[in-house]
C-alpha cells in the first residue's frame, strides 16, 4: 500500500524526504512550523527536520530547512558504497566465525574470506531487492 501525505495549501513542499542523506545526517523526521505559531516567533517558521547524524546513536538533531546541505551525487555514492563495504566486511567476519567457506554472490562482487584456514564450501546466493 502506497502512503499518501496531504500538505495543506500555503505550506510549500519539503526539500528533503525521509531517509535522505544530507551533510548533517539522515532525515528521520519532518515537521512544519506555521508562521502564526509561538515556536515560529522564537525559532522561525517553515520545514524543520530531525536528523540522525550517526546511525549508532539515538540522538536526533533538529534543524530548519535552510541549515541543511544536500550531498552531491558523488558524496552520496561514496557514503553508500562505504556502508555497503562495511556490511560486506561484517558478512566476511560472520563467515569466518561460522568456519565454513560460503560462496556469497552479490551485485557488488564476491565476499572474501578473511581467514586463512581451510574451510568447507557451500553455495549461497543473495540478490539485492534494489
Amino acid at each position: 500500500m502506497q502512503v499518501t501525505i496531504t500538505i495543506p495549501r500555503g505550506w510549500g513542499y519539503p526539500r528533503f524526504t525521509f531517509g535522505q542523506r544530507t551533510k548533517q545526517g539522515i532525515v528521520v523526521g519532518i515537521e512544519y512550523i506555521p508562521t502564526d505559531s509561538l515556536i515560529a516567533k522564537e525559532a522561525g517558521s517553515g520545514w524543520q527536520y530531525g536528523l540522525l547524524s550517526d546511525k549508532n546513536s539515538k540522538d536526533i538533531i533538529y534543524l530548519p530547512q535552510e541549515k541543511i546541505q544536500q550531498l552531491s551525487p558523488k558524496e552520496s555514492e561514496e557514503e553508500i558504497l562505504n556502508e555497503i563495504d562495511a556490511y560486506l566486511n561484517e558478512v566476511a567476519i560472520l563467515q569466518a566465525q561460522l568456519g565454513e567457506k560460503l560462496d556469497i554472490i552479490t551485485p557488488f562482487g564476491d565476499v572474501q574470506q578473511i581467514t586463512s584456514k581451510p574451510v568447507q564450501t557451500k553455495s549461497i546466493s543473495r540478490r539485492s531487492a534494489a
